[in-house]
């Protein structure tokens, strides 16, 4: 305060307005802390306006001087110091209503210390509020925490000395009116050490008021009394004496545990004291902190129950646990621990099943939500009839309810058999702090479990469906692909029948008068002789034209050439059988077929893709054809089939076509027929190109699946095949390969359809 009044008479002397302002201000701050002001009545803290009235100079006049001077910097960095002031005399209307009039003037203080007071002070008188407002008021206030967090976590993280403390205290008030105890403690002590550690006095102060309010909403008054001793000798050396004087009167019921302030304290022994009194209330305290924070940290259950149950059979002095949870209104045994085993036996059983347990006991925890605490069990007689406690003359017992949100999710069973009176009342106390965090800790492994199920089920379920859509799509594809194959065979089996019937008609009348053509021909020339052998010498004008013609030529290649234009009708009208054979229009019914004429049909049609072209030398065609009876088939479908696989064993061969040039072999392609004694026919189609590798075998059938350049393959020519084959005919297709040996694929289809249904 001295140098305060010393920096005042300076900045009132050099006539500087703005620091004389802000000096006044804090000098009325401080003036009210240390019981200096005019009017301070602290007995009388709710219903009287808190004094800040200094010297010559109200607080009214204060405020109009930094209004009409538009010292707005000071005027906010009052109101700030203020609102902290009144929240530390519990005024909240008094301290919200100055914090927000400090708002208004925010940013003529931005980037200034103040401003991380006015976030911090702010949530404080939020965090205060939060318990007494209407939903929407906490909605309203739990979001303007979070954002005021967000940033101190920065300034947190960018300098912890000075602001870890706030960030902390604040993080601990949220998880105080969340009804996250536990993790209130945790967060209460870290904020009071990070106070401490870095000098914050004042804030160490007010880290243990807080913590004490907590621990007495929770009627732990030995834990309240620690922190509120702390707290007082905290704001006891920040010299806030009216702080002093609010928390005896706060707290009339504890002076005989707070140190009058104008007493003279020795500090060695006040220290040691303190130290002294408190070690086992510490002890305690850190044992449940410790062993909460290994319980919170586990959400898997089993690993709960484990962890679980070795912390409360190490820390409750137990020889052996065991722990029920309750499964659709029965308490079903979940885990067993034992003092000589490191092992934790998790699993489940019907508690009428478990023999080695006292069922009166746990059924009347379970009955009245009570506890259990028994020094000697056989020798009381509230549960001498029970046979378990008979049997084994059982000696201490302790057996617990887990309660969460007023709702029992299990029993906790302990006892130790080697002495008797084991569980104390702060041992049993340990265990009742515990409960809350067990509780919680249960139902959220219990929901992770049952939410880590539903998870896999719905997984399970959506791959199931993903599969079973990718199918629908796949066979979607692939019907749309044959609808547009089946109508561009028909489309061209039309095309292909209308230009062989066009072709058959002109080509019969050609081949059917090449007899009489022949003959009459031949008649002609029969005639030249005998005209020859009468006529040995003809005039000058008809020798000239015999040589002008060359008679003799025509006579010798005449026959010739009617020979060679009936082989080409004949080659005509074999191609137009063969292009109506592949047509076949009649294809929508099964009827008898040979299936030689179909395979031919399709090696004329590849014709031009077989013989030799300047890359590539022609392919040799081996017909081991046996002797077929005539087969009951979709014989345009089938035609399909052996263009498909005709087509990729030439293709086969021109890949490897680099190999065979290498190697001079020729590429060949092999059809076999023969009938097998089942009844069927077998067609093998094998080619000796490069052969086709296990993993590309595996998937040849699949729809899409291709080993053919982009854009030069569908990937469905085998997978249609497949379907035809197999769907269509009941019949088999497969393929035996071999790297370097080529491929052979293998149609093996009924002579008579299986059913026996055919036009």
């Amino acid at each position: 305060m001295k140098e305060v009044s010393r920096y005042l008479q300076f900045t009132q002397k050099t006539k500087n307005q703005l620091s004389t302002d802000t000096l006044t201000g804090i000098k009325s701050i401080i003036e009210n802390l240390e019981a200096q002001t005019k009017k301070m009545d602290i007995n009388s803290l709710k219903d009287q306006k808190i004094d800040f009235d200094i010297d010559k100079i109200n607080e009214t006049e204060y405020l109009e001087s930094c209004q009409q001077n538009q010292n707005f910097y000071s005027l906010c960095i009052y109101l700030i110091n203020k609102s902290y002031i009144l929240y530390l005399y519990r005024d909240l209307d008094a301290a919200l209503h100055s914090i927000l009039e400090a708002k208004k003037y925010l940013a003529f203080i931005i980037g200034t210390v103040p401003t991380t007071e006015f976030n911090f002070y702010y949530s404080l008188i939020l965090a205060a509020f939060y318990p007494h407002v209407s939903e929407t008021k906490q909605k309203e206030y739990w979001q303007q925490l979070e954002k005021n967090q967000q940033q101190m976590k920065i300034w947190a993280d960018n300098c912890q000395e000075n602001f870890e403390h706030k960030y902390l205290l604040v993080e601990a008030e949220k998880a105080s009116i969340s009804g996250k105890n536990l993790e209130a403690i945790d967060l209460y002590n870290q904020a009071i050490e990070s106070a401490k550690k870095n000098e914050f006095i004042q804030y160490e102060a007010l880290g243990n008021e807080l913590a004490a309010k907590y621990w007495l909403n929770q009627n732990k008054f030995k834990y309240a009394k620690v922190h509120l001793q702390e707290a007082y000798y905290g704001y006891q050396n920040w010299g806030a004496t009216r702080k002093l004087q609010d928390l005896e009167n706060q707290y009339p019921e504890l002076q005989n545990i707070l140190t009058v302030k104008n007493n003279i304290i020795d500090t060695s022994t006040t220290a040691i004291s303190r130290d002294t009194t408190n070690h086992g209330q510490s002890l305690d305290l850190a044992t449940v902190i410790k062993a909460s924070q290994a319980i919170s940290s586990e959400i898997v259950l089993d690993k709960l129950l484990s962890k679980l149950m070795k912390i409360i059979i190490e820390n409750a002095g137990a020889e052996k646990g065991v722990l029920l949870l309750l499964t659709e209104g029965k308490l079903i045994t979940k885990a067993e621990a034992t003092l000589d085993s490191e092992e934790v036996v998790v699993q489940e059983s019907k508690i009428n099943e478990y023999e080695d347990l006292p069922l009166t006991i746990i059924n009347y925890v379970e009955r009245t939500r009570q506890d259990v605490v028994l020094s000697n069990a056989f020798a009381e007689y509230r549960f001498t009839t029970d046979s378990y406690v008979a049997q084994n003359k059982l000696k201490s017992v302790l057996c617990t309810p887990i309660i969460n949100g007023g709702k029992l999710i299990g029993v906790l069973y302990l006892e130790n058999n080697l002495i008797t009176g084991a569980f104390t009342p702060e041992r049993l106390e340990i265990l009742r702090l515990l409960s809350s965090q067990v509780a919680v800790s249960l139902e959220n492994a219990i929901l992770y479990t049952f939410v880590e199920q539903k998870v896999q089920e719905r997984t399970q379920e959506l791959n199931e469906k993903n599969l079973r859509l990718e199918q629908t799509l796949q066979q979607l594809q692939r019907t749309q692909y044959q609808l547009i194959q089946s109508e561009k065979m028909s489309s061209i089996g039309q095309l292909v029948a209308g230009v062989a019937h066009e072709i058959n008609n002109p080509i019969g009348f050609i081949y059917g008068n090449l007899s009489p053509a022949t003959e009459y021909v031949s008649d002609l020339l029969n005639l030249i002789d005998l005209y020859q052998e009468n006529y040995p010498e003809p005039v000058e004008e008809i020798q000239d034209e015999i040589e002008e013609i060359e008679l003799e030529f025509i006579v010798e290649d005449l026959q010739k050439l009617l020979n060679s234009m009936n082989v080409g009708a004949e080659r005509i009208r074999d191609i137009v059988i063969s292009l109506r054979n592949f047509s076949r229009l009649d294809e929508a019914e099964m009827k008898p077929v040979n299936i030689h004429e179909g395979i031919d049909s399709t090696f004329l049609i590849l014709h031009t893709r077989i013989k030799e072209k300047s890359d590539k030398r022609e392919v040799e065609i081996v017909r081991n054809y046996g002797q077929l009876p005539q087969v009951i088939c979709y014989a345009s479908q089938m035609n399909h089939v052996f263009m498909n696989l005709l087509s990729n064993a030439i293709d086969a061969l021109a890949f490897s076509r680099d190999k065979q040039q290498e190697f001079d072999h020729k590429p060949t392609i092999t059809v076999s027929t023969e009938v097998t004694e089942s009844n069927t026919v077998k067609i093998k189609i094998s080619d000796n190109g490069s052969g086709i590798n296990s993993e590309t075998l595996s998937k040849i059938f699949d729809p899409f699946f291709t080993t053919k350049p982009v854009g030069t393959g569908t990937g469905l020519g085998l997978s249609i095949s497949y379907s035809i084959v197999v769907e269509k005919h009941q019949g088999n297709l497969n393929c035996i390969s071999e790297i370097g040996k080529g491929a052979e694929f293998i149609i093996e289809i009924p002579i008579t359809p299986v059913s026996g249904n055919y036009s």
